[in-house]
């Protein structure tokens, strides 16, 4: 019932069409049963051959006062006809149900999908705020499951499924107000049998719920499938294993399918029940009201329209039951959508975080300590001081957090212990978008988007101008391969820039941080994968955007760290050496060690 309510939470901002759609669809079932109510007249008058003549038609009578409602009433008075009175009756009826409906329907669908749309964007903005540490816990499958699938499954609930039920719901008050003005005593023998389908109908929707969740977690499943191979799709070709790939989707979509086929089978049941149902409750009808007939007690007419309107009340009655199995549905599917709405923010912003000032001194990492889960250390009481204008490298083995240092500056993750402070501003205390504005990134894994060269380079930035763009390129050593494009700088590069060489995305991105103009970049392997050729243009545009600006770089090459100011060597989560290439290379130390490794001439 919780997720219930936080779902029925969204509908406030739609009140009024809500309120709106309630009336129409109780027009809607006061039609219903008006249908019903007409039946009576058409047998007992327009088709009973001593039906008394020139007499008004009794629609029913007001149980407070006796006092009767006429069809006569609503009809002008110079139609006499009984005939063309009751078909005009049933027309009229007819015309404002479907109105009605129309209008209800559109309206429920509205809200439904306008629901979805603000839940959907509640959790991509919950999403996307989390720190990198979120999406490295969290496959990226069974997040893009969360905002399609599981959100489609809530979809159909409160909008197709919405609409069913107010119909049905009103639809059954009425016709339920039918029967029971026609015979009240045959009502309530004829619904002693409704617990019967009821109470299982109840727990066949608690079965398909745990279901439907089973089954949204396959569907996530399949996701993570389908991510992982299309992402690395060159390797899974490389290494011949597409044959595996296969046989890995179609063990996922049978794991799916055998879910799905247990909620199937579980819904398939209610309609063959509600059925028997019916037919049990008519079969009894027809004995006993054939003595009510043949004793005056009945007339043909109200036997008709009692049958007409129990019968259409096994309709709602059956269809509500796929509407629980329905909310069901969706009720499971929000709690994997409420989960990620309800997971704390890793990487929050206090509620008295301040702007942080243009940097203009130091960046300072006092006593640092980091642990990437619990129990798993990663940096050790880190030390360091980066002064504005300094180019600071840090080299290390794999592993030994140098990409983590570099992230916590940018506060992509919070440290454990200790603290970093940017002009004296402990980076935890400043609004993130401050910080993160005046820090410029360059990766190893250059992330471009399926758009235009245009707009990935002016992605972040406030500058939009052509000049500042072409600028920016050119100084990025970006500009001619741009040109030579089939639109030039209008040109859609592909998902991820795979249309692109790995140098020129490279100075893309590059192009990128120049048209952002940060006082503060990080260059994290920004040349490990490119050949040597690209390495030499893509330096050449970093030596244009490092110009007059505190530079931090990561790099496992030694070569592209030896004109850097000072040297950081981490080993094992701490700092072991800090120097110029000259001090640290006759020093005898780890840096040494590296060097060797990396420049020492191989024997043939």
């Amino acid at each position: 019932m919780s997720q219930f309510k936080r779902l029925l939470g969204f509908l406030r901002p739609y009140t009024g069409r809500f309120f709106a759609a309630v009336v129409l669809m109780a027009v809607v079932g006061a039609c219903e049963a008006l249908t019903a109510l007409l039946i009576r007249p058409v047998f007992d008058r327009v088709l009973g051959p001593e039906s008394p003549a020139a007499s008004r038609i009794l629609l029913f009578q007001l149980p407070f006062n006796g006092r009767g409602i006429y069809l006569q009433d609503f009809i002008p008075s110079r139609i006499h006809n009984e005939w063309t009175v009751v078909a005009l009756a049933i027309i009229g009826v007819t015309l404002v149900k479907g109105l009605s409906e129309f209008f209800a329907t559109y309206f429920v669908n509205f809200i439904g999908h306008s629901i979805v749309r603000d839940l959907r964007n509640l959790v991509y903005s919950k999403l996307i705020q989390q720190s990198i540490a979120f999406f490295t816990k969290n496959p990226t499958g069974r997040l893009m499951s969360a905002i399609t699938s599981d959100i489609d499954k809530i979809q159909n609930a409160v909008a197709q499924v919405s609409a069913d039920f107010l119909k049905q719901v009103f639809t059954l008050v009425g016709l339920l107000a039918v029967v029971c003005y026609i015979d009240w005593k045959l009502t309530f023998v004829s619904l002693l049998l409704v617990p019967l389908v009821v109470f299982p109908s109840v727990n066949i929707g608690r079965y398909i719920r745990k279901s439907s969740r089973s089954s949204q977690d396959k569907m996530a499943e399949l996701n993570s499938v389908l991510q992982e191979t299309f992402t690395g799709i060159r390797i899974v070709k490389a290494f011949v294993m597409e044959l595996f790939e296969v046989a890995k989707f179609k063990a996922a979509t049978r794991r799916l399918l055998k879910t799905n086929l247990r909620w199937v089978r579980a819904q398939a049941a209610t309609s063959p029940l509600m059925e028997l149902l019916g037919a049990i409750t008519i079969a009894g009808l027809l004995l006993y009201e054939r003595n009510e007939i043949l004793h005056r007690a009945q007339t043909a007419g109200g036997f008709v329209a009692f049958l007409y309107a129990l019968i259409k009340m096994y309709e709602p009655i059956k269809r509500l039951s796929g509407v629980n199995n329905a909310v069901q549905q969706a009720v499971g599917a929000s709690e994997e959508v409420f989960r990620y709405l309800e997971v704390p923010q890793d990487v929050g912003e206090k509620p008295d975080a301040v702007e942080l000032p243009p940097f203009q001194d130091e960046i300072a990492i006092e006593h640092v300590d980091f642990d990437y889960e619990d129990g798993i250390p990663l940096l050790r009481n880190v030390n360091l001081r980066i002064r504005k204008g300094e180019v600071v490298a840090i080299v290390g083995s794999s592993g030994a957090g140098k990409s983590t240092l570099a992230s916590l500056i940018g506060r992509f993750f919070d440290v454990t212990h200790g603290r970093i402070l940017l002009d004296g501003y402990d980076v935890r205390d400043v609004k993130v978008s401050s910080l993160r504005g005046q820090i410029g990134l360059v990766t190893q894994e250059t992330v471009l988007f399926n758009d235009t060269a245009f707009n990935n380079i002016c992605y972040g930035s406030q500058s939009w101008s052509q000049t500042a763009v072409v600028e920016a390129a050119r100084a990025a050593l970006a500009h001619d391969f741009i040109m030579e494009l089939p639109k030039g700088y209008q040109t859609e590069i592909g998902e991820r820039g795979q249309r692109l060489s790995g140098g020129q995305r490279q100075r893309m991105a590059i192009a990128r941080a120049l048209l952002k103009n940060p006082p503060l970049l990080i260059l994290d392997e920004a040349t490990s994968e490119l050949d040597t050729e690209s390495e030499l243009l893509v330096q050449s545009a970093l030596g244009n955007l490092m110009a007059g600006r505190t530079v931090l770089v990561i790099a496992h090459r030694l070569s592209t760290v030896r004109r850097a100011d000072r040297i950081v060597v981490l080993d094992r989560g701490s700092i072991s050496e800090v120097g110029t290439h000259e001090d640290l290379i006759n020093r005898g130390g780890i840096y040494q060690r590296l060097h060797k490794l990396q420049f020492v001439d191989v024997e043939p």
